[in-house]
């Protein structure tokens, strides 16, 4: 049985992934803080690991044969301060040293690692856009792009030890319980939708099955390496979105609630414009032409009803 580490594994993401690589025979090792704060899981194991004080568990290195990192303070876990900032970069660029740094001193048979960025790394649309962002186009100029841009410089050495290197730069992840979709969901049990901002702004998403069947994606082909838009076939602008969440559930009858720009700063600041109100229209091309099965590349009613939203 193949072990694959997990890090940033206790979140809903890697909850999910867990679960995924389990039911394909893997065997799970999940890095955290706390092991001993989570139950205990046929062919799962929790190891502790400090990227901040560089402490890791170097059996569970010796022993895997894949690295996922999802490591990373949450991006919306709280307003946008210098000091969380400064905890959103340390808590990505400390992990990837790290993992670098003990396969490069540890005896090891790790094949290859996979490694979460997100398309921030893009920056926002603007008013000249004529197509949607590819892989190769360069940083933007804001704080998510420099974070990404330094996420995924930790992890880039990796290559030098002749490891198989994939980042895939995460769109807005769809799921019922977390995110966009949460937020959304508080609004729909009184027939109503928010459009956030203009609601123009492009959403490039992905539902959460798609992108951990992607990340086992990675795992299980090995001519897969670099960099890949992690996104579905169907960018939308958010008002799109919602509204087509909306109709699905009520029809016609439900009632749009402009939440302006204004507010959305007011209440939430550096984040508010950076991840609600600067839109990102990217293509997801590079993976689609790899052959990776989407079972949801569009919103359409199959996906919606699979979000399962109250």
């Amino acid at each position: 049985m193949e072990k694959v580490i997990i890090t940033g594994g206790t979140g809903a993401i890697g909850h999910q992934l867990t679960k995924l690589l389990v039911a394909h025979f893997y065997e799970v090792i999940i890095f955290t803080r706390n092991p001993k704060s989570h139950a205990v899981q046929p062919h799962v194991r929790y190891v502790h690991w400090d990227p901040s004080k560089k402490e890791i568990d170097a059996k569970s290195i010796q022993e895997a044969d894949y690295i996922i990192n999802l490591s990373g303070a949450n991006l919306n876990a709280k307003r946008w301060t210098k000091a969380y900032q400064q905890e959103i970069i340390t808590s990505r660029v400390d992990s990837g040293q790290l993992l670098y740094h003990s396969l490069k001193q540890l005896p090891n048979r790790v094949k290859a690692v996979i490694s979460a960025s997100a398309i921030g790394w893009y920056g926002a649309d603007d008013q000249y856009q004529k197509r949607p962002f590819i892989e190769g186009d360069p940083q933007g100029g804001n704080f998510l792009s420099w974070v990404c841009n330094l996420w995924e410089g930790s992890v880039k050495p990796i290559e030098t030890l002749g490891k198989r290197l994939i980042v895939f730069r995460f769109g807005v992840v769809i799921s019922k319980d977390q995110g966009l979709l949460k937020e959304v969901g508080r609004f729909l049990p009184l027939r109503s939708i928010p459009i956030l901002g203009s609601g123009k702004q492009m959403l490039s998403w992905i539902h959460m099955d798609d992108l951990c069947r992607m990340l086992l994606f990675g795992i299980q082909n090995s001519t897969i390496a670099g960099i890949y838009n992690a996104c579905s076939s169907e960018p939308l602008s958010i008002g799109q979105f919602t509204k087509r969440i909306a109709k699905r559930k009520y029809g016609a009858l439900y009632m749009p609630i402009p939440i302006p720009s204004f507010f959305i700063k007011l209440l939430l600041g550096k984040k508010g414009q950076e991840m609600v109100l600067n839109g990102i229209w990217v293509s997801n091309k590079k993976i689609a032409q790899e052959n990776f099965p989407f079972k949801y590349p569009m919103l359409d009613n199959n996906c919606i009803d699979n979000l399962h939203i109250d």
